[in-house]
């Protein structure tokens, strides 16, 4: 049976320094509410895991494979399963989902604490 969460109850998990996040799953899906701090470098990185990223708040430059895109509030960006991506994120930090399929390991260990 479902479930309702208060996204303010979820506790905050850092994934690296300066990105905190409130992440939430279920059997097959996992979601995380990401805040990136000002210019802090997210690392370039990859997973199985297909990933949708919609910036809710600020804007980063984004790697995407050999691409360097901006995003912005209201950009959605989809990335595929195993494709190089990481970023720079502007002076005024960014907020935003990721939602992930299916759900990352390492970020439901992270949960489960």
């Amino acid at each position: 049976m479902g479930k309702v969460y208060k996204l303010d109850d979820l506790p905050f998990t850092e994934l690296i320094k300066g990105a905190k996040s409130r992440l939430i799953a279920g059997q097959r899906v996992l979601v995380s509410f990401i805040e990136m701090e000002p210019n802090m470098i997210f690392p370039l990185h990859r997973h199985e895991n297909e990933q949708i990223m919609i910036v809710i708040e600020g804007s980063m430059l984004q790697t995407l494979g050999d691409e360097k895109i901006k995003v912005s509030k209201g950009d959605v960006l989809v990335i595929e399963s195993n494709e190089l991506h990481g970023g720079q994120v502007s002076e005024e930090g960014c907020k935003a989902i990721d939602i992930f399929v299916p759900p990352r390991q390492d970020y439901l260990k992270l949960i489960k604490g």
